[in-house]
């Protein structure tokens, strides 16, 4: 028994190193896209209606839906009508992860029946789940998140 502890821990501390892939390299044509799409177009973000901020952050990002939770699963915000599930099966799938890998950061986990996918990260204790076509770089998710954080910071303010 205590030996396959052993192999199990050891398994696990390899998978983590394999799996803990950094890509420090700046996607240069990526950014050029999106600066290109920003350029183009106007995003008024100028509302106190969250459901109106996000639907214009959907846009902006080029994502399906965003769904704001607690990291026990209680939604805050979202841009569909089942925030609820959402944000529950996400918080429990983000956790297992959490509990299984404990040094991860974000889990992104592809769709192949409808080719999209489903990326949960969390970001100053909040649990953001995104859906989106293509999958977003870490700097893209965070930069979604703090852009919702001020918003929610502020709106709590008034």
């Amino acid at each position: 028994m205590k030996m396959f502890k052993g192999a199990r821990k050891f398994l696990k501390r390899v998978a983590e190193r394999l799996l803990d892939i950094d890509d420090t390299s700046v996607p240069a044509s990526h950014l050029r896209m999106f600066e290109d799409y920003l350029g183009k177009f106007e995003f008024d973000t100028s509302t106190a209606d969250v459901k109106q901020f996000l639907n214009v952050l959907k846009r902006k990002h080029l994502v399906d839906d965003i769904v704001v939770a607690s990291l026990n699963g209680s939604a805050i915000a979202s841009t569909n009508g089942n925030s609820v599930a959402s944000a529950v099966s996400g918080a429990a799938l983000y956790n297992y992860v959490r509990s299984e890998l404990p040094k991860s950061e974000t889990v992104m986990i592809r769709s192949p029946s409808t080719n999209s996918w489903h990326m949960l990260f969390p970001c100053n204790r909040k649990l953001y789940i995104v859906k989106a076509s293509s999958d977003l770089s870490i700097i893209e998710l965070k930069a979604l998140a703090n852009e919702i954080d001020k918003f929610l910071i502020g709106k709590a303010a008034n």
